[in-house]
């Protein structure tokens, strides 16, 4: 039986010696040198107008994120261009199509919300009302050639600001349409015997169709749809004006016809007047009126027909009232939707017409789409 005695040094073993180092003194060989790299550039802290103005830099390649495909300084490009279209908005800039500003770049967005008007912008539409308020009811006291000259006046201008307003293509069409059907129209209520709406019902059939052969005249053909309801529309409401000329050759339709002008007129005034002191929520973001004065304006329209009948001999006082309200409603969202017609073409990128155009359109185009709705109840319900 033999015995070896085991190896102590197991697990103990000496570390190997390190290898000489590398390098000209021991004959090794140089490490190569690592590439230079360029010291991180800061950008300087500039105010906010100096970096909008500044031109743009160079990109490069410090960004946490580098972009792919040679697009270095992309999203620093799209921060700025963010804080720049924020600070426009905030200092109520014009929100209509971008302008440059001066190093190539579009500033202000125009599907933002736009500001409110200036206060001498919005004074125009209630010296409007009450003129045409007033031209209606005492026009009416006049002979019927010198009544029917003012009312084309009123067709024309609504005409040309309600187009301006809503710049259709073939804007041309919707004019000599409507400018020839104001003539006829007018020259039917004067002379037609007796007094009715059969010769300008007939005649507003036929600028339909006459609209509708000239958008094919038309050499380009873009939005031809558009343009034809649009037409269609203001002859509509040319056709409207020429009511209040049938109207005031009734005998006893008159009063009735002065109790829904009042309270039209009524309404918008005191609509616009709310907007002036309470603009404030908006009926909507890209809308510039207020929704207490749509609602305010209603009620002050319906308890000016409600009075305007105590007052005046022919209708009655409920009759009025109620006669009124639907005037007064009729009015206030005909002058509404001319806000929605601006809205809708500064946000298409078409820009917007002057301010006092816009506002002068509202009160011309309501009174113009309360003419069929005062013809149909003073004739068939307030004088009954």
């Amino acid at each position: 039986m033999s015995y070896s005695r085991p190896d102590e040094t197991w697990g103990y073993e000496p570390r190997e010696a390190a290898p000489p180092p590398d390098g000209p003194a021991w004959g090794g060989q140089e490490p190569p040198a690592e590439p230079h790299r360029p010291a991180r550039r800061r950008r300087p802290l500039l105010p906010r107008s100096t970096r909008r103005r500044e031109a743009p830099s160079e990109p490069s390649d410090t960004g946490p994120y580098p972009q792919a495909d040679g697009h270095e300084g992309a999203q620093h490009d799209r921060a700025r261009h963010g804080r720049a279209h924020d600070d426009h908005a905030r200092h109520g800039g014009d929100q209509g199509p971008g302008h440059d500003d001066g190093a190539g770049h579009e500033v202000g967005d125009h599907t933002m919300p736009p500001p409110s008007p200036q206060l001498l912008h919005r004074l125009p539409p209630l010296a409007v009302t009450f003129v045409i308020s007033a031209g209606i009811i005492l026009g009416a006291q006049l002979e019927r050639p010198a009544y029917a000259a003012g009312i084309a006046v009123l067709q024309l201008a609504m005409l040309v600001c309600a187009s301006w307003t809503r710049r259709v293509d073939g804007v041309w069409v919707t004019l000599a349409v409507g400018t020839a059907l104001a003539l006829g129209a007018d020259w039917a209520a004067v002379a037609w015997t007796p007094v009715s709406l059969l010769p300008v019902t007939v005649l507003l059939a036929v600028a339909f169709q006459a609209g509708a052969f000239a958008q094919l005249l038309r050499r380009d053909h873009a939005g031809i749809i558009e343009s034809a309801g649009f037409t269609m529309i203001l002859c509509i409401a040319v056709c409207g004006y020429t009511c209040y000329i049938a109207l005031s050759r009734l005998g006893s339709a008159p009063p009735a016809m002065y109790s829904a002008v009042v309270a039209a007129g009524t309404a918008i005034l005191a609509a616009r007047a709310v907007d002036l002191v309470m603009p404030d929520p908006r009926i909507n973001r890209q809308v510039t009126r207020g929704a207490f004065g749509i609602v305010i304006g209603t009620m002050c329209g319906t308890a000016s027909a409600a009075y305007a009948g105590l007052v005046i001999e022919g209708p009655e006082p409920s009759h009025a009232a109620i006669g009124g309200l639907l005037v007064a409603l009729t009015a206030v969202l005909t002058d509404l939707a001319c806000g929605y017609l601006s809205a809708s073409r500064r946000i298409d990128g078409a820009g917007t017409a002057p301010h006092p155009v816009i506002e002068i359109a509202g009160p011309l185009l309501a009174f113009a789409l309360v003419g069929p709705v005062v013809y149909l109840l003073s004739a068939y319900y307030i004088i009954d």
